[in-house]
């Protein structure tokens, strides 16, 4: 026993000579938010004869706290630490109430110590900590702004930024941001403040308001890390702006490939296709031997009709996987091989499309290999030969019976035989008609067999059944724009549609033929620009390339239809436009 006391006593004496940090989590020490600002606050050397001083009250403290006394411990520690002007034991003797439960011990010790050490941040920001803790926050207010006062201009921005955490224990929602206003107002022009209101109102649930100050953070400072995460963490609030604003800050930080590939993945969480295509192109360049970089490229790529370009990249992401130390997951390699093969045969490459699938083993092929194998032979007009590839697709399971009717509609579909492929999901419907996408599909490929107006029921009950689904309320605005009837009811779904998934380039894209079928050609031009930007899909091209059209710039609206059609010469959007515009190809 005694030697524990004294081992404690010892490695006490040691960590009291040193700034004692941890993080600003629920386990931090409140010096934390000081000891950011400041790289460390020493206390003066004491001499030989306030060294012993300083032993035995340690020691004499430390016994206490050991053997069931803190109350003992606290006033042994509280003493010394008067006598002798030590931080180091201040900061033990509210540790030491903080433990024992008695809040407001601590936070006398710490006005003491204030008292001695009016200048100390750790002290202030103690104070600021516990004073939160207790719900005072009126005072906390005085106490936070005091840190944030003494803190050293240089160090401000830092300081600030540790202190999102402190105010997200004030309570939930507005209570916090409440408190972070009152206390950064006067530090407006410090970028960082809006990053900690704008991370509180993200906490809150208030992305708009997150997001408007992440923006202003990082139209300040462009290379703030913190303001970009949290327009990612925001960006479905305004794709468009975000894009914009993190473009800033890659130019600012070109090596941050984790937060650009976080902003891939964002944009094609909006289907953003354009966007995300271009920033891995750039990230290809920046990182060049990171393999999942590649492997993306090539599956955009792929998208995009560039089948030539995709099997280089991925061509590149098997290579770098070969030469890697850890092997790929079997997935990963059966959706490159995939992937390879679909790039064949967007070449009509049937027999280097087959080659490719034969680097999966047997028993690692999943349905995706199998429908893309079944996909060639139907290709090279083998339609029974792909449905029997299909035929053979385990059923045991709800799910293995929903993925073989997927697969096999989408068999009838690449042959362009719609009727087959609207009955064989219609069969499903009594099954899975619950599951939205499964509905969803069904509804679409009801429309491709002729028949428009059981789409339009699907797509309201659909919207009844889901009232969040947001690709039934933009297919249901499109077609009923399209059709150039109902479209005040058709401009609402869209709206709607749009507010569900902001920037989404397939809904802006409604939006743009809804406005262009009102009469409205300067906002139809601006908004199909907009979705043309984020992805050039064909039809998207049709619609714009027509707009265009219409408003008089035929040399551009001819430019870009004809570079549609020569992706996608069989697209019924793009055959549309040509035909209504009199252009031929």
């Amino acid at each position: 026993m005694r030697l524990a006391v004294f081992a404690a006593a010892f490695v006490f004496t040691a960590w009291a000579s040193q700034a004692h940090a941890e993080a600003p989590g629920a386990t931090a020490k409140p010096g934390q938010i000081a000891e950011r600002a400041s790289a460390s606050v020493n206390d003066e050397r004491p001499d030989a004869q306030d060294l012993a001083r300083w032993f035995y009250a340690v020691l004499a403290g430390e016994i206490a706290a050991h053997t069931g006394h803190p109350g003992t411990a606290y006033a042994e520690l509280l003493k010394a630490a008067r006598d002798l002007h030590s931080e180091a034991l201040f900061q033990r003797a509210a540790e030491i109430a903080l433990t024992a439960g008695a809040p407001q011990q601590a936070l006398d010790a710490v006005n003491a110590w204030r008292a001695d050490q009016p200048d100390s941040l750790k002290a202030q920001s103690w104070t600021a900590q516990i004073l939160v803790a207790l719900g005072r926050h009126t005072e906390a207010v005085g106490a936070i702004s005091r840190l944030i006062a003494l803190t050293p201009q240089p160090q401000r921005p830092n300081t600030i930024l540790s202190l999102a955490g402190l105010f997200a224990r004030a309570g939930d929602g507005q209570i916090a941001v409440d408190l972070a206003k009152k206390v950064l107002t006067p530090y407006g022009g410090i970028p960082q403040s809006s990053v900690v209101i704008g991370q509180l109102y993200a906490r809150a649930g208030s992305a708009n308001a997150a997001f408007a100050h992440a923006s202003r953070a990082l139209v300040a400072e462009p290379g703030m890390r913190e303001a970009a995460e949290l327009v990612l963490q925001t960006y479905t609030a305004d794709p468009g702006r975000a894009d914009q604003l993190l473009a800033q800050y890659v130019a600012a930080k070109p090596q941050d490939a984790d937060l650009r590939m976080a902003w891939i993945q964002a944009a094609l969480g909006q289907q953003r296709d354009g966007v995300a295509l271009a920033q891995t192109e750039a990230l290809s360049k920046v990182k060049p031997d990171v393999p999942d970089v590649w492997f993306v490229l090539g599956s955009l790529q792929l998208r995009q009709d560039q089948a030539v370009q995709a099997q280089s990249a991925l061509l590149r992401y098997l290579s770098l996987i070969g030469a890697s130390k850890h092997a790929a997951p079997p997935p990963a390699l059966e959706r490159a091989y995939v992937a390879l093969s679909d790039a064949a045969l967007q070449q009509s490459e049937f027999q280097q499309a087959e080659r490719w699938l034969e680097n999966i083993p047997t028993g690692q092929r999943t349905v995706v290999t199998i429908l893309q194998q079944a996909t060639i032979l139907v290709r090279q007009g083998k339609l029974e030969s792909g449905l029997g590839l299909l035929d053979k697709l385990p059923a045991a399971t709800a799910q293995q019976q929903r993925e073989k009717l997927l697969a096999r509609a989408q068999i009838y579909r690449t042959a362009k035989q719609y009727g087959n492929a609207y009955a064989v999901l219609a069969s499903g419907m009594p099954q899975f008609g619950a599951e939205p996408d499964y509905a969803y599909e069904t509804a679409m490929m009801a429309e491709k067999s002729g028949h428009p107006h059981k789409m339009q029921r699907m797509l309201r009950k659909l919207i009844a059944d889901h009232p969040q689904y947001q690709p039934a309320y933009n297919a249901l605005g499109y077609t009923l724009a399209d059709e150039g009837r109902q479209l005040p009811e058709a401009m609402k779904l869209i709206a709607r549609a749009l507010k569900l998934s902001p920037g989404n380039p397939f809904v802006l894209d409604s939006l743009g033929w809804a406005q262009f079928r009102t009469g409205d050609l300067k906002k139809a031009a601006a908004t199909l620009e907009a979705a043309f930007a984020a992805r050039p899909d064909p039809e998207i091209a049709a619609h714009l390339a027509e707009v265009l059209w219409q408003r008089g710039d035929k040399a551009r609206a001819r430019a870009i239809l004809r570079q549609a059609f020569e992706r996608a010469p069989q697209d019924g959007g793009v055959q549309a436009a040509m035909q209504r515009m009199g252009v031929r190809f």
